[in-house]
Protein backbone atom coordinates (compact mmCIF):
# COMPACT_ATOMS: atom_id res chain seq x y z
CA UNK A 1 0.00 0.00 0.00
CA UNK A 2 1.05 3.76 -0.64
CA UNK A 3 2.61 4.82 2.29
CA UNK A 4 0.17 8.71 1.84
CA UNK A 5 -2.75 6.20 1.55
CA UNK A 6 -1.65 3.82 4.78
CA UNK A 7 -1.41 6.94 6.69
CA UNK A 8 -4.77 8.35 5.61
CA UNK A 9 -6.41 5.09 6.27
CA UNK A 10 -4.64 5.25 9.87
CA UNK A 11 -5.96 8.79 10.72
CA UNK A 12 -9.56 7.55 9.51
CA UNK A 13 -9.67 4.39 11.78
CA UNK A 14 -8.15 7.09 14.46
CA UNK A 15 -11.18 9.27 13.88
CA UNK A 16 -13.73 6.50 13.87
CA UNK A 17 -12.68 4.84 16.97
CA UNK A 18 -12.75 8.36 18.91
CA UNK A 19 -15.74 9.88 17.21
CA UNK A 20 -17.81 6.51 18.17
CA UNK A 21 -16.12 6.92 22.10
CA UNK A 22 -17.35 10.68 21.79
CA UNK A 23 -20.77 10.13 20.22
CA UNK A 24 -23.05 8.81 23.51
CA UNK A 25 -21.26 7.87 26.59
CA UNK A 26 -22.58 5.19 28.47
CA UNK A 27 -23.79 5.86 31.95
CA UNK A 28 -21.89 4.33 34.73
CA UNK A 29 -25.15 2.86 36.06
CA UNK A 30 -25.56 1.16 32.38
CA UNK A 31 -28.59 1.19 30.43
CA UNK A 32 -30.86 1.37 33.43
CA UNK A 33 -31.13 1.66 36.94
CA UNK A 34 -33.53 1.55 40.14
CA UNK A 35 -35.33 4.74 41.64
CA UNK A 36 -34.55 4.29 45.63
CA UNK A 37 -35.93 5.93 48.15
CA UNK A 38 -36.01 9.95 48.22
CA UNK A 39 -34.05 9.81 44.77
CA UNK A 40 -34.34 12.69 42.77
CA UNK A 41 -33.24 13.37 38.98
CA UNK A 42 -30.34 15.24 40.04
CA UNK A 43 -29.42 12.60 42.20
CA UNK A 44 -29.72 9.93 39.97
CA UNK A 45 -27.75 11.94 37.47
CA UNK A 46 -24.79 12.20 39.82
CA UNK A 47 -24.86 8.76 40.78
CA UNK A 48 -24.75 7.10 37.35
CA UNK A 49 -22.68 9.94 35.57
CA UNK A 50 -25.51 11.28 33.31
CA UNK A 51 -27.60 13.97 32.77
CA UNK A 52 -31.22 15.21 33.83
CA UNK A 53 -31.69 16.14 30.05
CA UNK A 54 -31.04 12.70 28.89
CA UNK A 55 -33.25 11.08 32.15
CA UNK A 56 -36.01 13.13 30.66
CA UNK A 57 -35.70 12.18 27.32
CA UNK A 58 -35.06 8.42 27.63
CA UNK A 59 -38.79 8.37 29.74
CA UNK A 60 -41.05 10.72 28.01
CA UNK A 61 -43.67 9.80 30.94
CA UNK A 62 -41.35 11.60 33.80
CA UNK A 63 -41.22 15.16 33.88
CA UNK A 64 -39.79 15.64 37.37
CA UNK A 65 -38.37 14.10 40.27
CA UNK A 66 -42.05 13.60 41.97
CA UNK A 67 -42.95 11.41 38.86
CA UNK A 68 -40.65 9.04 39.85
CA UNK A 69 -41.54 5.42 41.79
CA UNK A 70 -39.48 3.81 44.12
CA UNK A 71 -38.33 0.30 42.67
CA UNK A 72 -39.34 1.59 39.20
CA UNK A 73 -36.14 0.70 36.22
CA UNK A 74 -35.65 4.00 34.79
CA UNK A 75 -33.81 4.42 31.41
CA UNK A 76 -30.25 5.77 31.70
CA UNK A 77 -30.45 6.39 27.58
CA UNK A 78 -32.89 6.92 25.48
CA UNK A 79 -34.32 4.03 23.18
CA UNK A 80 -33.16 3.98 19.26
CA UNK A 81 -37.20 2.58 18.18
CA UNK A 82 -39.97 4.70 17.26
CA UNK A 83 -41.96 6.55 19.07
CA UNK A 84 -44.68 4.97 20.66
CA UNK A 85 -47.41 6.87 18.58
CA UNK A 86 -45.56 6.03 15.37
CA UNK A 87 -45.47 2.98 16.56
CA UNK A 88 -49.09 2.94 16.82
CA UNK A 89 -49.94 4.59 13.54
CA UNK A 90 -47.47 2.73 11.48
CA UNK A 91 -49.28 -0.74 13.12
CA UNK A 92 -52.43 0.83 12.44
CA UNK A 93 -51.51 1.21 8.87
CA UNK A 94 -50.63 -2.25 8.24
CA UNK A 95 -53.61 -3.48 9.68
CA UNK A 96 -55.62 -1.81 7.67
CA UNK A 97 -53.73 -2.24 4.63
CA UNK A 98 -53.86 -6.06 5.78
CA UNK A 99 -57.83 -5.91 5.72
CA UNK A 100 -57.80 -3.94 2.53
CA UNK A 101 -56.30 -6.79 0.64
CA UNK A 102 -57.73 -9.60 1.99
CA UNK A 103 -61.11 -8.22 1.89
CA UNK A 104 -60.79 -7.77 -2.28
CA UNK A 105 -59.19 -11.41 -2.53
CA UNK A 106 -61.91 -12.85 -0.74
CA UNK A 107 -64.64 -10.90 -1.17
CA UNK A 108 -65.51 -11.02 2.88
CA UNK A 109 -67.09 -8.87 5.26
CA UNK A 110 -64.38 -7.47 8.05
CA UNK A 111 -66.01 -9.28 10.34
CA UNK A 112 -65.31 -12.55 8.54
CA UNK A 113 -61.80 -11.38 8.36
CA UNK A 114 -61.15 -10.79 11.44
CA UNK A 115 -62.98 -13.99 12.35
CA UNK A 116 -60.63 -15.74 10.18
CA UNK A 117 -57.39 -14.28 11.41
CA UNK A 118 -57.33 -14.22 15.20
CA UNK A 119 -54.16 -13.29 15.52
CA UNK A 120 -55.23 -9.80 13.55
CA UNK A 121 -58.29 -9.12 15.38
CA UNK A 122 -55.97 -8.92 19.05
CA UNK A 123 -53.55 -7.18 17.63
CA UNK A 124 -56.32 -4.63 15.97
CA UNK A 125 -58.09 -4.79 19.76
CA UNK A 126 -54.18 -4.18 21.50
CA UNK A 127 -54.17 -0.83 19.50
CA UNK A 128 -57.02 0.65 20.58
CA UNK A 129 -56.38 -0.53 24.58
CA UNK A 130 -53.34 1.47 24.20
CA UNK A 131 -55.05 4.14 23.05
CA UNK A 132 -57.45 4.14 25.30
CA UNK A 133 -55.01 3.78 28.37
CA UNK A 134 -53.21 6.47 27.71
CA UNK A 135 -56.48 8.67 26.93
CA UNK A 136 -57.42 9.22 30.85
CA UNK A 137 -58.10 13.03 31.95
CA UNK A 138 -57.13 13.75 35.47
CA UNK A 139 -56.59 17.29 35.38
CA UNK A 140 -60.06 17.67 37.63
CA UNK A 141 -58.78 14.84 40.38
CA UNK A 142 -57.75 15.94 43.94
CA UNK A 143 -56.35 14.17 47.01
CA UNK A 144 -56.88 15.52 50.21
CA UNK A 145 -55.50 14.27 54.04
CA UNK A 146 -56.97 14.44 57.27
CA UNK A 147 -55.44 15.96 59.26
CA UNK A 148 -53.41 17.69 57.44
CA UNK A 149 -50.58 17.77 60.24
CA UNK A 150 -49.19 15.27 63.11
CA UNK A 151 -46.36 13.55 63.71
CA UNK A 152 -44.71 10.28 62.18
CA UNK A 153 -46.78 7.49 63.10
CA UNK A 154 -49.67 9.41 62.33
CA UNK A 155 -52.89 7.65 60.68
CA UNK A 156 -54.31 9.71 57.84
CA UNK A 157 -57.40 9.36 55.77
CA UNK A 158 -57.09 9.77 52.23
CA UNK A 159 -59.92 10.97 49.90
CA UNK A 160 -59.68 11.50 46.54
CA UNK A 161 -62.05 11.88 43.76
CA UNK A 162 -62.06 12.42 40.22
CA UNK A 163 -60.47 9.43 39.36
CA UNK A 164 -61.14 6.37 36.71
CA UNK A 165 -63.89 4.44 37.58
CA UNK A 166 -63.22 0.96 39.31
CA UNK A 167 -59.62 1.12 38.40
CA UNK A 168 -57.12 -0.49 40.22
CA UNK A 169 -54.23 1.99 41.94
CA UNK A 170 -51.69 2.76 44.19
CA UNK A 171 -51.12 4.98 47.05
CA UNK A 172 -47.60 6.23 47.96
CA UNK A 173 -45.38 8.73 49.69
CA UNK A 174 -42.57 10.88 49.63
CA UNK A 175 -40.90 14.30 50.56
CA UNK A 176 -41.92 17.12 47.83
CA UNK A 177 -40.46 16.53 44.81
CA UNK A 178 -38.90 13.33 45.19
CA UNK A 179 -39.97 9.35 44.17
CA UNK A 180 -42.35 8.70 46.29
CA UNK A 181 -43.06 5.02 47.91
CA UNK A 182 -46.21 2.92 47.60
CA UNK A 183 -47.37 2.57 50.61
CA UNK A 184 -50.79 0.38 49.58
CA UNK A 185 -52.61 -0.53 46.77
CA UNK A 186 -56.87 -0.02 46.38
CA UNK A 187 -59.33 0.44 43.79
CA UNK A 188 -61.29 3.20 43.22
CA UNK A 189 -65.13 3.03 43.31
CA UNK A 190 -67.78 3.55 40.65
CA UNK A 191 -68.17 7.07 40.52
CA UNK A 192 -64.53 7.90 40.41
CA UNK A 193 -63.63 8.16 44.18
CA UNK A 194 -61.06 6.45 47.14
CA UNK A 195 -60.94 6.83 50.57
CA UNK A 196 -58.02 4.49 52.05
CA UNK A 197 -56.46 5.17 55.68
CA UNK A 198 -52.70 5.25 54.83
CA UNK A 199 -49.83 5.49 58.82
CA UNK A 200 -46.77 8.64 57.75
CA UNK A 201 -44.00 6.46 57.55
CA UNK A 202 -41.10 5.71 60.68
CA UNK A 203 -38.87 6.64 57.79
CA UNK A 204 -39.77 10.12 57.11
CA UNK A 205 -38.91 11.13 60.61
CA UNK A 206 -36.60 14.18 59.76
CA UNK A 207 -39.11 15.35 56.98
CA UNK A 208 -40.76 18.36 57.57
CA UNK A 209 -43.23 17.85 54.60
CA UNK A 210 -44.84 14.04 53.46
CA UNK A 211 -46.97 14.41 50.42
CA UNK A 212 -49.37 11.56 49.10
CA UNK A 213 -49.84 10.53 45.49
CA UNK A 214 -52.33 8.37 44.60
CA UNK A 215 -51.57 6.75 40.68
CA UNK A 216 -51.90 4.18 38.45
CA UNK A 217 -50.46 0.42 38.53
CA UNK A 218 -48.38 1.66 35.56
CA UNK A 219 -47.80 5.02 36.32
CA UNK A 220 -49.59 6.33 33.16
CA UNK A 221 -51.28 9.34 35.38
CA UNK A 222 -50.88 10.36 39.05
CA UNK A 223 -52.39 12.82 41.54
CA UNK A 224 -50.60 14.20 44.26
CA UNK A 225 -51.80 15.81 47.74
CA UNK A 226 -50.78 19.06 49.47
CA UNK A 227 -48.09 18.48 51.79
CA UNK A 228 -48.78 16.76 55.33
CA UNK A 229 -46.99 18.48 57.60
CA UNK A 230 -44.70 16.90 60.25
CA UNK A 231 -44.65 18.18 63.67
CA UNK A 232 -42.03 15.61 64.64
CA UNK A 233 -41.79 12.23 65.95
CA UNK A 234 -44.60 9.85 67.64
CA UNK A 235 -43.92 8.86 71.18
Amino acid sequence: MNPRHLLHASLAFALLGASSGWAQPAPSCGDTTKVSRSDTLSSIAARCDTSEAAILRANPAVEGSDDLRVGQDLKLAASTDQPTTERLGSLAREAGSALSGMAKDVTSSVDNLLDKNPDLRQRLGGIGDRIKSTDVDVSKAEVSLTPGNGTVGTTVTVSAKGLPANTAVVIGGGAPRTAYEVLQQAKTGADGTLQATVRIPDWSTGQERFVVTVAAEETEWKVRSAPFQITGTKL
